[in-house]
C-alpha cells in the first residue's frame, strides 16, 4: 500500500482563505500571499517569495478567521516546515509553517 501525503498534524485543518504579509528570512521586505488553511499549530500559504525550509519568518493575516487569536496586522512567528513547488496556481510556491 502506498500512502501519498501522509498527515502528521494533531490538530483539525480549517479551510480558510485571507491575503497575507509575510518577510523573507533574513528580513528584507514585505511580500504578498495568500493563506488557504490553518490548524491550531499552523498554516497553510502559497507566495512567489523563495522560503527554504528552516527559515524563521513574520506573518501577518489581512483578515485573520475568528478561530485564529490574532488580531488583524499582528505578526505572527512561523517556521517553514516544507514547500512545494506550484502549477495550477496564481503563486509559485505553496508553504506549510508553524507557528513558533
Amino acid at each position: 500500500m502506498n500512502i501519498v501525503g501522509r498527515e502528521r498534524r494533531k490538530s483539525q485543518r480549517i479551510k480558510y482563505e485571507s491575503a497575507i504579509l509575510h518577510n523573507t528570512n533574513p528580513p528584507d521586505f514585505l511580500y504578498r500571499g495568500t493563506m488557504y488553511n490553518f490548524s491550531q499549530g499552523g498554516l497553510y500559504f502559497e507566495s512567489n517569495q523563495d522560503l527554504v525550509e528552516g527559515d524563521k519568518i513574520s506573518v501577518s493575516i489581512k483578515q485573520p478567521p475568528r478561530q485564529f487569536i490574532v488580531n488583524a496586522d499582528q505578526y505572527l512567528e512561523v517556521k517553514i516546515m516544507w514547500c512545494r513547488q506550484l502549477e495550477d496556481s496564481s503563486y509559485q510556491i505553496g508553504y506549510g509553517a508553524k507557528l513558533i
